[in-house]
C-alpha cells in the first residue's frame, strides 16, 4: 500500500481522501437518518456512487475523472439540503414537527460539512497537475 501511494502524486491521494470521507459520511448518514426516520435512499445512493466514482478516478488515467465523484457528492449534498430545509424552517419558526421525531441539528450540520469536504477534495484532485 505504501509503495502504491508513493508512486502517485498529491492529487491522487487527495482524491482518495475525498472518497474515504464520502464513505464515512455515507455511514454516518445511514445510521443517523434511519434512527430518526428521515432516510432518503436517493441521498444514500448518490453518496455511495460518489465513493465508487472516487475509486474509479483513482484507477483511471483520465485527468477529469475526479469530477465524477465531485458531481455525485454535489448532487447528494443538494438532495440532503433539500430534505433538511423543512427542519431548518421549523427550528427558525419554532414549529416542532420534524424535531420532535429526533432531528439533531449538530449531526445534520456535521453531515453537510463532511459532504462539502468530499466535494472540495474531489475538485482539488481534479485540478492538480499530473494525476499519475
Amino acid at each position: 500500500m505504501k509503495k502504491l501511494l508513493a508512486s502517485h502524486n498529491v492529487g491522487y491521494k487527495i482524491g482518495l481522501l475525498g472518497g474515504a470521507i464520502g464513505l464515512i459520511t455515507a455511514v454516518i448518514y445511514t445510521v443517523y437518518s434511519t434512527s430518526v426516520g428521515h432516510f432518503d435512499p436517493v441521498v444514500l445512493g448518490l453518496m455511495v456512487l460518489g465513493v465508487c466514482g472516487a475509486v474509479f478516478a483513482a484507477l483511471s488515467d483520465k485527468r477529469s475523472a475526479p469530477l465524477v465523484p465531485a458531481i455525485l457528492f454535489s448532487l447528494a449534498f443538494g438532495m440532503y439540503i433539500n430534505d433538511r430545509v423543512i427542519m431548518f424552517e421549523e427550528m427558525i419558526n419554532k414549529i416542532y414537527g420534524m424535531n420532535e421525531r429526533g432531528a439533531i441539528l449538530e449531526v445534520v450540520i456535521a453531515i453537510l460539512v463532511l459532504q462539502f469536504v468530499s466535494i472540495l477534495l474531489s475538485m482539488i484532485a481534479c485540478f492538480t497537475s499530473d494525476r499519475k
